[in-house]
């Protein structure tokens, strides 16, 4: 009775664990960044929309000579809430979308795993600054707002460069996939793009130029929309290899031939399905 016990507990056990591999593998990554572009890029529409419709007030936060309102101006208003709301979700979306992209591809060597953790682990810091960003914001908390803008931008800046040298690293390691050197001159475009804008803020802002500073700072936030779309790119559905696809349908023969079950998540081919490369083939 216990050894019939213990097997079905196991039994159990592993159905459990086949169920939760099965959900892993068909959860749809790729719609982590979309969530995360389109709650970035729509919050700072509104924002912007919601100024311009109240007449372009100057806020309380908003420097004498300032008539443009920077994102943070507005968003330590009556619009603090969808500020808040929207960088959390945005900020949630873009660690998961950092983190998924690890089950997109092979990681072979050191370099490859240490820049994917980089990325990850600074991708995270400016994850969180931007939360507390929101919270802290620049009418009643102005230098602990400008800290966590710094560490928001450093974090993201970071992260962008991690992920671009792990891409030119996969490049070279898988040469027979082009789109790896597509999505790597993609990112090193938004990237030189992205840091060259973060600078002129930067500078304008030590410099007290507050009207060309927000107008940078808005091309800053909405230029991040493509930065982030990018993994969706990295993440799509067709993101799986020709060699993938003919090891499952080789694997799906044998089963049928010697009669086990067509459970694609048993037999000792499931390691090497996991470990395969997903990274499309066009």
């Amino acid at each position: 009775m216990d050894h019939n016990s213990d097997a079905s507990s196991m039994a159990a056990v592993t159905r459990k664990e086949s169920r939760l591999e099965r959900a892993k593998k068909r959860f749809p990554y790729w719609i982590m960044p979309l969530i995360c572009a389109g709650v970035w890029f729509s919050m700072l529409w509104a924002m912007m929309i919601t100024w311009l419709a109240q007449g372009k007030p100057i806020y309380p936060s908003m420097n004498r000579d300032q008539t443009i309102a920077y994102i943070s101006d507005i968003g330590a208003n009556v619009l603090k809430p969808l500020f808040v709301t929207g960088c959390a979700i945005a900020a949630v979306g873009f660690v998961f979308s950092l983190a998924f992209m690890r089950r997109n591809h092979a990681l072979r060597s050191r370099l490859e795993s240490t820049m994917d953790w980089l990325a990850l682990a600074t991708g995270s810091l400016g994850a969180v600054s931007l939360i507390l960003l929101s919270v802290f914001d620049t009418q009643r908390h102005s230098s602990l707002h400008k800290l966590f803008l710094f560490l928001f931008m450093l974090g993201v800046v970071l992260s962008a460069v991690f992920t671009t040298v792990e891409y030119w690293r996969l490049g070279r390691t898988y040469v027979e996939h082009p789109i790896l050197r597509k999505s790597y001159w993609t990112k090193t475009g938004i990237i030189i793009i992205e840091v060259g804008l973060s600078i002129a803020f930067g500078t304008t802002m030590y410099k007290r130029k507050s009207n060309a500073a927000a107008v940078l700072e808005w091309l800053v936030a909405f230029f991040f929309t493509f930065y982030v779309i990018s993994f969706f790119y990295d993440l799509r559905p067709k993101a799986r290899t020709k060699e993938e696809i003919q090891r499952e349908a080789r694997r799906e023969m044998q089963r049928i031939s010697t009669g086990q079950s067509l459970n694609p998540h048993r037999g000792p081919q499931s390691q090497t399905h996991n470990n395969m490369s997903r990274i499309p083939d066009f």
